[in-house]
């Protein structure tokens, strides 16, 4: 793959991102390197900025993933004495405005966060992601 061909990647992400109300992860000010000896601010490199948005956005699910929710109040429960919560509701502040997610009601997103992690390790493995911006 070719610079054109990550920047095309970047923009179906970037779009994929809109419409799942994670607008502001494709905003370009969070993919950028500033240049220690000049001071120059410019975006990654494209295979860079792509992997860093999958990330991005693998982060922004899990907040939302009935799964991790799972894991997490059994982890908490096994470390009180005496009763934990019950419940995890998560309070999210995107382009759709702050909202509230009970994630006993929430979906299980595990799968979708498993192929968002093999696509960026298949890029990782191919060197992709690693690029020198400075």
């Amino acid at each position: 793959m070719d610079e054109e061909d990550f920047r095309a990647l970047i923009e179906l992400v970037a779009e994929e991102l809109t419409l799942s109300g994670a607008a502001d992860l494709a905003d370009e000010r969070h993919y950028t390197v500033t240049d220690l000896e000049t001071g120059e601010t410019k975006l990654s490199d494209p295979p860079k900025r792509l992997v860093e948005m999958l990330s991005a956005f693998e982060r922004y699910i899990a907040i939302q993933d009935r799964t991790v929710a799972e894991a997490s109040l059994a982890r908490i429960l096994g470390a009180v004495r005496n009763e934990g919560p019950t419940r995890v509701v998560v309070e999210l502040a995107d382009d759709r405005g702050p909202r509230e997610i009970n994630l006993a009601e929430a979906p299980d997103l595990a799968e979708v966060r498993h192929d968002i992690n093999h696509i960026i390790n298949r890029l990782m493995e191919d060197g992709f992601g690693y690029g020198d911006d400075t």
